[in-house]
């Protein structure tokens, strides 16, 4: 996880406007948790369910399905109150004070751990106007994200491997492709199945 800063002494009185935890739904959390959290007013993003993380390399061992949570406040708020409303949804009572949220916000998918199980962004769930595109992915990164579409359109690319050797010579590109392969290769997938239909 990157860009992520929790204090070392839990301060009840300790301040911040961005604050993350974990939820279990289908387990510990309520049936209405999105309800409670639309109702809550505050900007909300949630990841996608994460039910493919492991917990120990040796034995294959899932870790129990969870969700992250980051909760915005439009002003400061203290360890205090951020902790009643998590406690609402009967998660682990640790939480964690961001200082920005995106390195969280780009961790509820694992964009930047590829070597960690990864989650679409279409999954990220958004409440009360929280926006995970604007908060995760800066204005010159998401160009990219185009510059790889019009690569795979352009170059009819059929394999994440094709796509890294158009990108070789192209560093900054490369780092993207290599650390994106979700996107990478639903972006390849998706471009093949609508020329499939589009032939047929």
């Amino acid at each position: 996880m990157r860009e992520v800063v929790m204090s070392e002494q839990e301060n009840p009185n300790e301040k911040g406007r961005y604050w993350a935890g974990l939820i279990y739904p289908g387990d510990s959390c309520p049936e209405d948790w999105q309800e409670q959290m639309r109702q809550s007013g505050l900007e909300i993003l949630v990841s996608p369910q994460h039910d493919q993380d492991i917990a120990d390399a040796s034995t294959g061992q899932l870790k129990k399905v969870h969700r992250h949570v980051i909760a915005m406040w439009p002003n400061t708020t203290t360890r205090r109150n951020a902790q009643k409303f998590f406690a609402k949804f009967n998660g682990p009572k640790t939480i964690l004070r961001l200082e920005n949220p995106r390195g969280m916000a780009r961790y509820l998918i694992h964009m930047d751990d590829p070597e960690k199980a990864q989650y679409s962004p279409e999954d990220v769930l958004q409440f009360n106007g929280a926006d995970w595109q604007a908060i995760a992915i800066p204005e010159d990164e998401g160009s990219m994200y185009l510059d790889v579409k019009h690569m795979i359109e352009d170059h009819n690319v059929r394999g994440y491997f094709d796509l890294l050797d158009l990108c070789e010579e192209k560093p900054a590109l490369f780092r993207f492709v290599a650390q994106r392969t979700n996107y990478c290769r639903e972006a390849i997938w998706s471009y093949w199945k609508r020329m499939g239909e589009q032939d047929g």
